[in-house]
């Protein structure tokens, strides 16, 4: 099935601007993927109770306008399929006359709680209902790679707080993103024009961890890498459409 919800933006997920936050627009997708697992019997509550969870490793998603304040819109989540050990899923979120706001995919593998290993996914969602239809250009998500002939030009720290995490007990992977433009609010990124944001999840960061969030920008494209102290956490790329 194609999973559907309709949203009226609330405000205190807006910016000084009454736009929605780009972290809460993918918070919004976060939720809205939470609400179909639960409708198809694979949701969190489900999984935990096994032992298992959907964890995130991959994003890629086109903003081409934030919604305002109380605009009403609709989000829309639905499975691509999978490969054995990583399921694809797409998003679109759309204004009252159908425009696209946003639209992404992502790479959800799942993983053995206590060991932190991969599970085949096969026998776990096996008939699961998929739809091939491409909600971006991109079938596939490349790996981001922070350029290696260039210098950081940005740098800030952030300590992993108890309001930061989730349900999994680490940093939600939205509040990552908060970081991102917190650090690009400093380089005057306007998110009123279009971008497309590509997101690569290595490793999670836990309460109490200091994390260092590092800027590179090469021509118009920004490069953001944010460590904790035991690897790099989180890579992105963002830039211009």
């Amino acid at each position: 099935m194609i999973y559907r919800q309709t949203i009226e933006v609330p405000s205190y997920l807006c910016d000084e601007f009454d736009r929605l936050h780009p972290w809460a627009a993918i918070r919004l997708c976060q939720e809205v993927t939470e609400y179909h697992g639960n409708a198809t019997g694979i949701g969190f509550k489900t999984l935990v109770a096994q032992n298992r969870a959907w964890v995130l490793t991959r994003a890629l998603y086109n903003i081409r306008r934030l919604p305002d304040a109380f605009e009403t819109v609709e989000l829309s989540t639905w499975s691509r399929g999978h490969n054995g050990l990583v399921a694809w899923r797409d998003y679109m979120m759309t204004d009252k006359d159908g425009k696209e706001l946003l639209s992404g995919t992502s790479y959800w593998p799942m993983i053995d709680m206590t060991t932190r290993h991969v599970l085949r996914l096969n026998d776990v969602i096996k008939g699961y209902e998929n739809h091939d239809i491409l909600a971006t250009e991109h079938r596939e998500i490349q790996k981001v790679k922070i350029p290696n002939d260039v210098q950081p030009d940005g740098e800030m720290q952030r300590r992993v707080v108890f309001s930061m995490l989730d349900h999994t007990r680490h940093v939600n992977n939205s509040e990552y993103i908060r970081m991102l433009f917190d650090l690009l609010h400093e380089k005057e990124f306007d998110t009123q024009q279009p971008f497309v944001i590509e997101l690569n999840y290595n490793m999670e960061s836990r309460l109490d961890e200091d994390l260092t969030i590092r800027h590179w920008q090469v021509e118009q494209e920004h490069f953001i890498q944010i460590d904790n102290p035991r690897a790099v956490s989180v890579t992105a790329r963002i830039a211009r459409i």
